[in-house]
């Protein structure tokens, strides 16, 4: 059971090499990367990670964020050229969160998909330090700027027909039928590390999409709801009252303690394919 990774990234360098080493450990055998247009450093990481022979890089220059196709190309190539029995469609700042090994799971599933139930983690208020260190409550909710529940991932057996949609949500194609129920697949999310960061995510995501002329608006509404505020000036008072709303469901003990992501990438350090690139990560 040959497990491949897709992974889209852009300017994501405090966090690819723990995602690339969380699911190498996980059992993924080889990742599919496209670098799109980094400028602090992602792009030099995944190429020592390609250099030491597990991961593939590709670049993508355009900055209008045709996800859709970026992922579906990558995708193909993992079942066309590399043989994937299953895909993984991620982010960089998801961790599919399995009890057992990539491919025992995907073994057993009877299906051509699973869909895959994301949680946010937050920042316990007033902790300093990296986001490893911060990021250890579950929000369980986990709702969007909108109050709706974050979507869910998609993950597919290899298909080089596949065709993967914005967000990575769902995917379609000649081998893919209806999602497996019964699954204990999650994922772990961590779309927030702090104030500087997720301004940067929000520039590039936004910029992008506004730059993007055919997908509908209403794709990636969260991200260009939020460049409208960084554009208008209110993003900063926006981002304040999210972190005082995090502050009071903390207070009255509405999100769950969870170390598992902290605890794992410390623990995979000394055994991690570049433990330098992770070991900054980790702090």
């Amino acid at each position: 059971m040959f497990v491949v990774m897709t992974l889209l990234v852009r300017d994501e360098a405090d966090i690819v090499a723990a995602v690339v080493e969380h699911h190498l450990a996980a059992g993924v055998g080889m990742i599919v990367a496209t670098d799109n247009g980094s400028v602090d450093g992602t792009a030099e990481i995944l190429a020592a990670y390609q250099e030491a022979g597990v991961l593939e890089l590709h670049h993508e220059p355009a900055l209008d964020y045709r996800q859709a196709d970026w992922v579906t190309r990558m995708a193909r190539r993992a079942a066309a050229v590399h043989g994937a029995d299953w895909v993984v469609n991620a982010d960089a700042d998801e961790f599919l969160w399995s009890p057992e090994p990539l491919p025992a799971v995907f073994a057993s599933v009877r299906g051509g998909g699973v869909v895959v139930p994301r949680d946010n983690l937050v920042a316990v208020p007033g902790v300093t330090g990296s986001w490893v260190d911060r990021l250890v409550l579950r929000d369980e909710l986990s709702l969007s700027p909108r109050g709706t529940r974050i979507g869910p991932k998609f993950c597919h057996v290899g298909d080089p027909d596949v065709s993967v949609a914005y967000g990575n949500h769902t995917a379609e194609g000649p081998r893919i039928g209806p999602p497996a129920d019964g699954h204990p697949l999650r994922m772990l999310h961590v779309p927030d590390r702090g104030a500087e960061q997720y301004r940067r995510k929000i520039r590039n995501g936004g910029s992008a999409y506004a730059a993007n002329t055919v997908v509908s608006t209403d794709v990636g509404w969260h991200w260009r709801e939020d460049y409208d505020r960084l554009r208008g000036g209110t993003f900063d008072d926006t981002y304040a009252s999210r972190q005082s709303a995090v502050a009071e469901r903390a207070a009255r003990g509405e999100l769950v303690p969870d170390t598992r992501l902290r605890d794992r990438l410390r623990a995979l350090v000394p055994a991690a394919v570049l433990p330098e690139q992770l070991a900054k990560v980790v702090g």
